[in-house]
């Protein structure tokens, strides 16, 4: 059942992007219907940082707790996976994970690591296979990592949170054996927006059935996990021109089919040519009229079902970046302390320093956020927020440490032979996957400012879209609407500016925002005596060890202080900023680096000294990164900005800079059909 529109659909559509307030309204629903389906009970951790109460430090270090806790479940397989690669055997010849290896990690159940017994699986927890996917990218395995990774939260997951009893006895006992699952949502066409997917299936009257087609450029592209006998779920379109998207689970045939090898059918399984994820299978699939079974038909809505995936994906991510980020400090620590440069070992100058200190205070931050959603999903908070800002910081952390890895070792970290130059691709490629990361930033934004929006900007979003209807109650057109009302609004259009301000006065969402702005400077006022207390003072940062408590005060106070940066921004912008996106994205980041401080402050605290001194390290850089990002007072600079990239964007839009002249662009390497401009 349709939701209710959210206010940034209403916000899109007022503004005039009739076709964007479609999409998120269509991804609104799927995602409030994930969220149902997991029951979460408590409201996002990032939401309760800015808006109040909140979190205690309990709930803080809880992802800590549990990660002391776990049970090595997984370090059989990891100690396997890494005596066959010393042996050699880890990989084929042409560079790909080895059969020998893929033996050797199922026989220790690593596929079926999370799923129940009952269908031989090992019935791991997910903290448990953090862990290990945090030691097997940590010791040079995370093309394993990535593999098993979506073979178990949106593979397999998929199937436990959605799939029949008949598919679940059939599909889960293969997976636990080692048999490879794929999602083919994107394609060649279309990105990550899966309610833009293009590949459909119709009806097989004869089967009762279906049958799948993703041909042309509805070829499914970039599915890792997808070779020849593989499982996959496939998203596609319920009907050519339906609007239900629909998964449906089947077993790719062993070898590429067309009609002259006696089928009714083809299908073809083909390398993407990606240089990321080398190691790992990465495929083109093409289909015309491939049959799929009848039970083969998850009986959910396909994106539905990917949003409730994503959350442990993105938590997996991060714990890969872990791993990965553990790699280059090892190896760029070991080239340190041997390696002699102007005046003595490498690791006795502050720049190289600094640089290992980026290493290993990424890969703490990136292991404290996942093991504290990992812990909230389980105890029924909402992951809100949290779940994106893991999956970027991972990400921006991994690629940060991958560069500073490369400034220690030089030109070895170029080296063909060089685990640090096969993971450069893969480091590259994690903020692209799944999302792009600024895009995922202002999704977060949304998700963690929602509830504040609907209560108290709703009312004046809604004035400004009245006043932008003709008599009739149609929409202006474009070039007579107003997205903001300022002071000049007065000389340019003084009779809707009158007819806005009236509506406003009159409305009660109005005056409760009102209310909520003096009753927050009020509290804030009463607050302010509290400066003067000093931090070891205060019972909540007690608790912490004494290099971390002022950071995580800090951290919180100016968290709390984003609620009117974030009211700031509306009043500035107001209908523009669904167009506005750099603000949002540098709002997205600022809260980034904030609840990183807050979480590593309180992962540190049942760490050992050298963690807490890492994780000191790496909150001075965060509190740095969030300085460099004025909101209020940078507001006349972002309009400048927004200024200047409307410019240049336009000059690109119409092929008009004359950088660009006379360069012509590569064809793409996977050819697709433009979309049509519609009349308007």
């Amino acid at each position: 059942m349709a939701s209710k529109p959210s206010t940034a659909a209403k916000a899109l559509a007022a503004a005039g992007d009739a076709e964007s307030a479609r999409d998120v309204s269509a991804l609104d629903d799927s995602a409030q219907n994930a969220a149902l389906r997991l029951g979460a009970k408590k409201r996002s951790l990032v939401e309760r940082l800015i808006y109040g109460p909140l979190p205690d430090n309990e709930e803080l270090q809880s992802g800590a707790r549990a990660h002391q806790a776990a049970e090595p479940r997984g370090a059989a397989a990891v100690e396997a996976a890494i005596a066959c690669m010393q042996r050699g055997e880890a990989f084929s010849a042409d560079g790909k994970l080895s059969v020998a290896l893929r033996a050797t990690v199922a026989k220790e159940k690593a596929y079926g690591f999370t799923v129940p017994a009952e269908f031989g699986g090992l019935g791991g927890q997910y903290v448990e296979l953090a862990l290990a996917e945090e030691d097997l990218a940590a010791n040079g395995l995370g093309a394993l990592a990535v593999e098993i990774s979506g073979e178990l939260t949106i593979g397999a997951g998929s199937l436990l949170a959605y799939g029949t009893d008949t598919q679940k006895r059939t599909f889960l006992p293969m997976i636990a054996e080692g048999q490879l699952m794929a999602f083919g949502l994107t394609e060649v066409g279309i990105g990550v927006n899966a309610k833009k997917v293009r590949a459909y299936v119709e009806p097989d009257p004869q089967t009762g059935g279906f049958r799948l087609f993703a041909d042309g450029d509805r070829n499914k592209l970039w599915i890792t996990n997808a070779t020849h006998g593989a499982l996959v779920g496939l998203v596609a379109r319920v009907g050519k021109d339906g609007k239900q998207v629909g998964l449906f689970i089947t077993r790719l045939p062993e070898r590429d089919l067309s009609p002259v090898d006696g089928v009714d059918f083809e299908f073809r399984c083909t390398p993407s040519g990606v240089d990321a994820f080398q190691a790992n299978w990465n495929s083109r699939i093409h289909c015309k009229n491939l049959p799929i079974a009848k039970d083969g038909q998850i009986q959910a809505d396909g994106v539905e079902v990917l949003f409730y995936c994503l959350r442990m994906g993105r938590c997996m991510l991060a714990s890969m970046a872990a791993g990965y980020q553990r790699m280059f400090a090892a190896d760029a620590a070991h080239y340190a302390r041997n390696r002699d440069g102007v005046g003595g070992l490498v690791v006795k100058h502050e720049l190289p320093r600094l640089a290992l200190g980026k290493m290993l205070g990424g890969a703490l931050q990136s292991r404290a956020l996942s093991h504290l959603s990992l812990k909230q999903d389980h105890d029924g908070v909402d992951l809100a927020g949290l779940r994106d800002l893991t999956k970027s910081a991972a990400a921006g952390t991994a690629l940060e440490s991958l560069i500073a890895c490369e400034r220690v070792l030089g030109g070895r970290s170029f080296d063909i032979t060089s685990r640090v130059n096969a993971a450069r691709a893969n480091m590259h490629v994690f903020g692209v996957v799944e999302g792009e990361d600024d895009l995922i930033l202002m999704g977060m934004v949304k998700d963690v400012t929602g509830p504040f929006t609907d209560r108290y900007m709703a009312g004046m979003l809604s004035v400004i879209q009245s006043i932008n209807e003709g008599p009739d109650g149609k929409p202006l057109p474009a070039d007579q609407r107003l997205l903001r009302l300022t002071p000049l609004t007065l000389f340019t259009e003084p009779r809707r500016l009158l007819q806005a301000t009236v509506r406003l006065l009159t409305r009660g969402s109005f005056w409760l925002l009102a209310g909520w702005i003096v009753v927050n400077l009020l509290l804030e006022v009463l607050r302010l005596p509290l400066l003067l207390v000093p931090t070891d003072w205060m019972p909540r940062y007690q608790l912490l060890q004494k290099p971390l408590r002022s950071y995580a005060r800090r951290a919180e106070r100016r968290l709390r202080w984003l609620r009117f940066a974030y009211l700031g921004i509306n009043l500035w912008f107001q209908l523009e900023l669904t167009r506005a996106q750099i603000p949002l994205q540098r709002l997205g980041k600022v809260i980034e680096h904030l609840v990183s401080v807050v979480v590593l402050c309180h992962h540190g605290k049942v760490q050992d000294a050298t963690q807490q001194r890492t994780a000191a390290l790496q909150c001075e850089l965060l509190l740095q990164k969030a300085d460099a990002l004025p909101l209020l007072r940078g507001l006349p600079q972002m309009e400048r900005l927004r200024s200047l990239v409307a410019g240049v964007g336009q000059d690109v839009e119409q092929n008009t800079n004359t950088l660009l002249s006379g360069l012509a662009p590569q064809p793409f390497a996977h050819p697709f059909e433009p979309p049509q401009k519609k009349a308007r």
